[in-house]
């Protein structure tokens, strides 16, 4: 698989279809660190391992670039639904990005409870199946119960919380600025732990229609919360009343909040932040 990317990546430079292709890349010592290759013979150095989330970066990347600038980014299925996401919010232009996408192994999906750890594009690799991550036990464990139970079970999870921001700087559709989770109106700076209401469930309901389901939050927490359980819950939600998930179609717009901004209740204005799908943080 890994000569795979490694063969179409340079197809890509060979083409001149990007002026760079971003993948991670083996250097000195072994230390692997994201790279821009901008020459076919570069790519030797590239690898798939660890897992990495290029996203944020790619459009960070973009962002800094003349318009003319393509950039070919090498994606995993999380990967590649969170690009999706940052197009639907004018925060990456599809016509200045490429992916060169290839699927996780089955260990890779057990161990981030992936339902689909492909991408849609596959170039590398055979898609595997997925797992379901609510025959998980250790999901089980918090939506099992009646909601005064799991609200205990959480609440005893979040007071752990070290409010490191790990969670949303990992996040690769956290992109808002200024960030709710920043402002004294919402989040009471130097007070640890942080608020469950004020702080996680303001990133958690901020994110429901939008979460690829990547598990970089989880990964990044220092403390161990499980996160995810979270999010998944919210995306089989959305899965089950509109037949929508995050990061697969960059045509389809979230229905969360849809209905409100076309039909809102007599005599009440829809606020400005509803429709912030085109705006640019």
């Amino acid at each position: 698989m890994l000569e795979q990317v490694k063969q179409k990546a340079k197809e890509i430079l060979e083409k001149k279809e990007a002026d760079g292709v971003l993948g991670l890349r083996k250097g000195p010592f072994d230390v692997i660190h994201p790279h821009v290759f901008t020459a076919p013979a570069e790519l030797d150095a590239l690898v798939l391992e660890p897992k990495w989330l290029f996203a944020k970066m790619a459009r960070a990347i973009l962002r800094e670039k003349p318009a003319a600038y393509r950039l070919a980014v090498v994606v995993r299925g999380c990967d590649e639904r969170a690009i999706v996401e940052l197009v639907k919010r004018s925060q990456i232009d599809r016509e200045r990005l490429l992916t060169i996408g290839y699927a996780c192994d089955g260990n890779q999906a057990k161990a981030c409870l992936c339902s689909r750890p492909y991408p849609e594009k596959l170039d590398a690799g055979s898609a595997v199946e997925g797992v379901d991550p609510f025959a998980d036990e250790r999901v089980k464990a918090f939506l099992e119960g009646d909601p005064a139970r799991r609200m205990e079970k959480w609440a005893d999870q979040l007071r752990r919380c070290i409010k490191c921001y790990g969670c949303r700087n990992s996040c690769p559709i956290c992109i808002c600025v200024p960030c709710k989770l920043e402002d004294d109106v919402w989040v009471e700076r130097g007070v640890i732990p942080a608020e469950m209401v004020s702080f996680h469930l303001i990133r958690a309901f901020h994110l429901s229609d939008t979460c690829v389901a990547c598990g970089a939050c989880q990964e990044a927490c220092p403390v161990g919360i499980p996160l995810m359980t979270l999010q998944l819950s919210m995306r089989a939600a959305l899965k089950k009343d509109y037949n929508y998930e995050a990061g697969l179609d960059a045509n389809r717009k979230s229905p969360v909040l849809f209905d409100f901004a076309k039909e809102p209740r007599p005599g009440q204005a829809v606020p400005d932040w509803v429709d912030s799908m085109g705006k640019k943080p």
